[in-house]
């Protein structure tokens, strides 16, 4: 029985991809209340420590088409394994950085590593998952995510005032190790022929990736301008709220325990609607989920600039948790949803590239928004944005939901 004949469970994935997504978000959420703050701590101003954070953007941004290109040729398996052993040394690094340069250097880096396990795993999901399951799939993977970002500000929250800033970045090392043995453990091996390795030079190499990624930008660039455009609108909201929200708490007198748990209760709230969200995009379509959830993020956060304490803040992290919830998984099944069968991490890697530079540009956004006027201006510029991004995902986009595909010809 071919591989797409074969019947389809959710319950395969487990081991090989839910439970590590869990552990890793969750390692990677330890860091995100204490990022900003972890930079002022080391002298950078407001508009500095909005640049250390997107510098993390910056690294998915640039690496997202080699990465793709190198998966193709290398297999998947192998870049997610490579990745990790990156992740785990480079959070070393940034737990005992001594300058902002520093310390942007590594989450760089972190943002470079991240991008390939993201594509090398994307790429398995696109194989191995039919359309008709593939946004409860992803919902899913996107749950596990959001469950590890409960649990994670909350610990690191509590870790770093406790033991400093730096501490919550080994945790991330301790997590990424741990789903480097689930990796080479439960990750089945890559199918199919990859292509081997040739001998040309590496100026010939990178002129004939530009080429190909110049021939995907233009067989898709309706895709691009529609879906990818409102994408990018969506990871900038989101990369938004990573830097707004410590950055406002620590501005009206919370500490770093409460803004992690700021942090935890709104991924608690997306976590507990992922599901849901992928029978939505599944059932009636993936507009049907970002819409809503461009809508309800954009508005929650004009909202914060009005609240001046703790209950204030969370109120408006749950409403904004709910939004996003609402949103669980659906980058990641647009750009499954429009890859080819054939070689997917390309287009994957290109879509990312595209779609990144929002989650690079939200935290710049932000300080310098920030520098220019006040703090309190910054969320509701985001929020303008992400209204737009909602017009444009509504009135432009054509739905990517297919009930059923069509039996391979073996």
């Amino acid at each position: 029985m071919s591989q797409s004949e074969s019947p389809f469970r959710l319950s395969s994935f487990v081991l090989p991809f839910y439970v590590p997504a869990f552990i890793s978000s969750t390692g990677a959420a330890m860091v995100m209340p204490v990022l900003p703050l972890y930079a002022r701590s080391l002298g950078a101003g407001i508009a500095a420590t909005g640049v250390v954070v997107a510098m993390f953007g910056l690294g998915t941004l640039l690496c997202n088409v080699p990465a793709g290109f190198a998966i193709s040729r290398f297999g998947k398996k192998r870049a997610m394994v490579f990745s990790l052993l990156a992740e785990t040394a480079l959070c070393a690094v940034a737990a005992v950085a001594g300058t902002p340069v520093l310390l942007g250097l590594a989450v760089f880096g972190l943002g470079a590593a991240h991008s390939v396990f993201f594509i090398a795993r994307l790429s398995f999901f696109r194989e191995l998952v039919p359309s008709a399951r593939r946004g409860r799939a992803l919902a899913l993977l996107g749950g596990e995510y959001r469950f590890g970002s409960f649990i994670g500000p909350i610990v690191g929250g509590f870790v770093a005032a406790g033991l400093g800033y730096g501490s919550a970045f080994l945790g991330h090392a301790l997590a990424s190790a741990i789903v480097l043995v689930f990796v080479v453990i439960w990750v089945p091996a890559d199918s199919g022929r990859r292509a081997a390795p040739e001998a040309a030079g590496v100026s010939r190499a990178l002129r004939r990736s530009v080429l190909r990624i110049g021939a995907i930008l233009r067989e898709n660039i309706s895709v691009f301008a529609t879906a990818g455009s409102s994408i990018v609108i969506l990871q900038l909201v989101r990369a938004g709220r990573q830097v707004i929200f410590p950055l406002w708490g620590d501005a009206i007198g919370l500490d770093v325990s409460q803004i992690g748990l700021v942090f935890g209760v709104m991924f608690a709230v997306e976590t507990a609607i992922v599901y849901p969200a992928g029978i939505v995009m599944d059932r009636f379509g993936r507009k049907r989920a970002a819409v809503p959830c461009l809508l309800i993020v954009s508005l929650s956060l004009a909202f914060l600039p009005l609240t001046t304490g703790f209950a204030g803040v969370l109120a408006v992290a749950i409403a904004s948790g709910l939004g996003n919830g609402m949103g669980s998984g659906i980058n990641m099944t647009l750009s499954t949803d429009y890859a080819p069968r054939q070689n997917p991490g390309e287009f994957i890697g290109v879509w990312r590239m595209v779609v990144d530079s929002g989650a690079t540009a939200g935290p710049v956004l932000i300080g310098g928004i920030a520098d220019i006027f006040t703090l309190g201006t910054s969320p509701v510029v985001i929020a303008a944005l992400g209204l737009v991004g909602a017009a444009i995902m509504q009135f432009t986009m054509k739905e990517t939901l297919v009930r059923a595909e069509p039996r391979s010809r073996t």
